[in-house]
């Protein structure tokens, strides 16, 4: 099972990237913890490649149930600026005022609830390619 879906950047269009990832999570067998999770991931990815993408963005998500351990296969790509993602950008304007950080903390958020996740990031291109197994480990 294998969706791409070319967005542009409008209003709430992480919410057509989250509704792939109902469905086809449903149709691998996810519980619905797994695919709540896998969805916010999706949105951070997507709000992400919104923000830095400079443009529309690709949405890929692969269902593999044919392996010892079914997963589902997520790629958000853009065409931004790139960025170092060990050292992802953090957005300082609430600095100004001694508070925390509240924005910035999308890739975190991402790494948590996902299974693997790998970001390979340059100039024109960024791709983030997330994991989630169907069951949790033994």
């Amino acid at each position: 099972m294998e969706v791409e879906l070319h967005l542009p950047v409008v209003p709430n269009v992480e919410l057509v990237a989250a509704k792939a990832v109902e469905t086809l999570g449903a149709a691998l067998g996810m519980d619905q913890t797994r695919v709540e999770a896998v969805s916010v991931a999706v949105v951070e990815a997507c709000l992400n490649a919104i923000e830095h993408g400079g443009g529309s963005m690709v949405v890929r998500l692969a269902g593999h149930n044919d392996e010892a351990r079914p997963r589902l296969i997520i790629e958000v790509e853009d065409h931004g600026a790139g960025f170092d993602p060990e050292d992802p950008p953090i957005d300082g304007s609430s600095r100004k005022f001694g508070c925390t950080p509240k924005r910035g903390w999308g890739l975190t958020l991402i790494r948590e609830l996902m299974d693997e996740v790998q970001i390979r990031s340059g100039p024109g291109l960024t791709l983030v390619r997330m994991s989630k197994y169907v069951e949790s480990a033994p």
